[in-house]
């Protein structure tokens, strides 16, 4: 055999060996099992869409599907609440075919045991959008929370009921630290009929050390103005600035205009009274032209007002 001959036959090896190196790593890997892997769960509604506080309200859907439909859809908080109004379900009725109970119970739970944020968190959107007064214990537990956005939540969940229920839940929330949930919670009480338990909130706002909580608590005032809110007004218009004791004084007028035998009153014992002079003024001309008479006196209308009171 010659050199040359015996060159292409170490080649020749080689190559074989080569090939029946990688043909072994082949098979060696086709055969390695592949691990399993189990499949991974399903990313829940409320932590695919967890509602920030304050954000812009989103688009109302007009055309929204029924209310079991809108319970298990990935929508925001807000949305949700649009929906159900639009679909004209009634408030304080729970979304049918959802366990509230047991989400209240849930969520009762996380509070006493201190659970993670996020779970409370996740819990809290829920209740926010159920509108009923069966989610109130949830709520006040939610209003001791140390987070803001759990508690801005809770005042959420109240602005979906349109019930009496809320007031506890108001009144805890006006002795918040923070001004922004002070004001908002004062919206929970715009649609509920005014009766005399509501005075409460209105004169704790109207001395909230916040401007914004004290003007929010007066535009309720006006929203709820009846002869059973007479306290909150006789507050208003005796320890208001100027402003605030012309708006009660106008609030007065239109309840006296309206057949109120009790407005009159405050308006000669407070704004004949008041340390401002506009004030005064404004309570003068209001007593002038709903009664006719042209006292212009502190003691003459008290007088007169002892002698014709109903």
């Amino acid at each position: 055999m010659t050199t040359r001959d015996g060159v292409k036959l170490s080649g020749t090896i080689i190559v074989l060996l080569i090939v029946g190196v990688l043909i072994f790593l082949g098979l060696r890997n086709r055969e390695k099992p592949v691990p399993y892997e189990p499949p991974r769960p399903r990313t829940s509604v409320t932590e695919r869409k967890v509602r920030t506080p304050r954000k812009p309200k989103v688009e109302i859907v007009q055309d929204a599907a029924s209310t079991n439909a809108a319970a298990e859809e990935t929508i925001s908080m807000r949305q949700l609440r649009h929906e159900r109004a639009v679909m004209f379900v009634p408030d304080g009725d729970p979304i049918p075919g959802f366990d509230t109970k047991g989400l209240v119970d849930d969520t009762l739970a996380a509070f006493r045991s201190n659970a993670p944020t996020e779970k409370k968190l996740e819990l809290m959107n829920q209740i926010a959008v159920i509108g009923d007064k069966m989610v109130m214990p949830a709520v006040l537990a939610a209003l001791d929370d140390k987070d803001d956005e759990i508690r801005t939540l809770a005042v959420e969940a109240m602005k979906a009921i349109d019930d009496p229920s809320v007031v506890e839940g108001v009144e805890k929330a006006l002795k918040d630290p923070d001004p922004d949930l002070r004001e908002e919670a004062l919206e929970c009480i715009a649609t509920l009929t005014p009766e005399a338990s509501l005075n409460d909130i209105i004169m704790q706002a109207l001395n909230d050390p916040n401007e914004d909580v004290r003007e929010n608590a007066l535009d309720m005032l006006t929203m709820l103005v009846d002869d059973c809110m007479m306290p909150s007004l006789d507050y208003a218009l005796k320890q208001g600035d100027a402003d605030t004791q012309e708006t009660s004084l106008t609030l007065l007028e239109q309840l006296h205009e309206e057949g109120s035998h009790n407005a009159l009153q405050p308006i000669i014992e407070q704004g004949l009274l008041s340390q401002y002079n506009e004030v005064r003024q404004m309570a003068l001309s209001i007593l002038q032209e709903q009664t006719g008479q042209n006292l212009t006196t502190y003691e003459q209308w008290a007088k007169w007002y002892e002698e014709n009171r109903k």
